[in-house]
């Protein structure tokens, strides 16, 4: 069997989000052997994207805390600090960083202390911003337009590169320009730390052929893999880049229970309310296809087909009701899946 990497999504949003949950769970999943833990990046969050766009807990857990909470949802670059700290060995990634309304100088700089005061261990996904029907409202809330955010995305991503390889950065673009400067500290993964793309659409996936190591989608099913990844691989070839070893990902629904129907009993509250929540791509169809929710035997048989397709990492956003179902739910997943997807 082909070797694959699992990274799993910490509690950082909704009511179940809070330091406590995070400590544990981020060290429990480094104990627990996964490769990775991510987060993900909002500034501006709503009670209503808690019931909604659900990547942390469950529609369970929501309902559970009733009216009078607050929406929580702890800063991306922030939680990967903390975790620098906290952890030793796994990786960290954010999934993904949405750089049209961040200064790029300022994020460039964050993302190398990041990976410096990690030892190296960051991964770093870019995309460029939620869609306005996903109810995202980051752009109105800091005033940053829609319309130009892909090649907004791009510039910027080249003047964050500058700031990690140049002695002296400078960059003249069109959102962005600064002199010749000392930034420091740098990287200490060379050149810089992994870049993943997320997010499928052709605009995404063009970033990820021109800027990218690695691709980072939700909602594709293995079947549609192949024909995606040679899709990628042709456009970076366009691009002058030759050929590129794209670590491919995909971001994926997880629930792991005794037996199917346990795992789809608990789970089809919340993925029944995600196609309102997502982008348009993010249909009932496209959720159960690319999910991985079931017995440990019905997940391992399903990744079997993803890795074979060529997909070599999983950013799961497992569905809980509480912390402790979530650890139970990790603990069955790295003794009855991982095994089998270790060499």
């Amino acid at each position: 069997m082909t070797k694959a990497e699992f990274g799993i999504r910490l509690p950082v949003a909704g009511p179940l989000a809070n330091v406590d949950s995070i400590r544990t769970v981020a060290r429990a999943g480094e104990g627990l052997g996964y490769d990775t833990l991510w987060v993900h990046d909002f500034i501006a969050w709503t009670k209503y994207q808690d019931r909604t766009h659900v990547s942390c807990g469950s529609l369970d857990a929501v309902e559970a805390a009733g009216e009078d909470y607050p929406p929580v949802f702890f800063e991306s670059l922030t939680n990967l600090a903390y975790l620098a700290g906290i952890t030793t060995t796994v990786r960290l990634g954010v999934a993904v960083l949405c750089l049209p309304f961040r200064n790029p100088i300022i994020t460039a700089k964050q993302v190398a202390c990041i990976d410096v005061l990690s030892g190296g261990r960051l991964t770093l996904g870019i995309g460029v911003g939620a869609a306005s029907v996903t109810h995202n409202v980051d752009f109105e809330v800091l005033g940053v337009s829609r319309k130009d955010k892909y090649s907004r995305t791009k510039d910027y991503f080249r003047a964050m590169r500058a700031v990690w390889t140049m002695d002296k950065p400078t960059h003249e673009g069109k959102y962005v320009s600064f002199p010749e400067t000392e930034i420091d500290p740098k990287p200490i993964q060379k050149p810089f730390p992994p870049v993943w793309v997320g997010g499928g659409g052709p605009k995404s996936v063009e970033i990820a052929a021109e800027y990218a190591t690695g691709w980072l989608p939700p909602w594709i099913a293995p079947d549609q893999y192949p024909a995606r990844i040679k899709e990628l691989k042709d456009l970076a070839r366009e691009k002058g880049r030759g050929e590129v070893d794209f670590k491919i990902a995909t971001e994926v629904y997880v629930c792991v229970g005794k037996t199917d129907e346990e795992a789809l009993h608990f789970a089809q509250k919340t993925l029944g309310v995600l196609s309102e929540g997502f982008a348009d791509d993010a249909t009932p169809q496209a959720i159960a296809d690319s999910g991985l929710i079931g017995s440990p035997k019905t997940i391992r048989d399903k990744l079997e087909k993803y890795v074979a397709a060529g997909v070599g990492h999983y950013e799961m956003k497992f569905v809980y009701r509480d912390i402790p179902h979530y650890l139970e739910q990790l603990k069955a997943f790295a003794a009855e899946v991982a095994p089998a997807f270790a060499k």
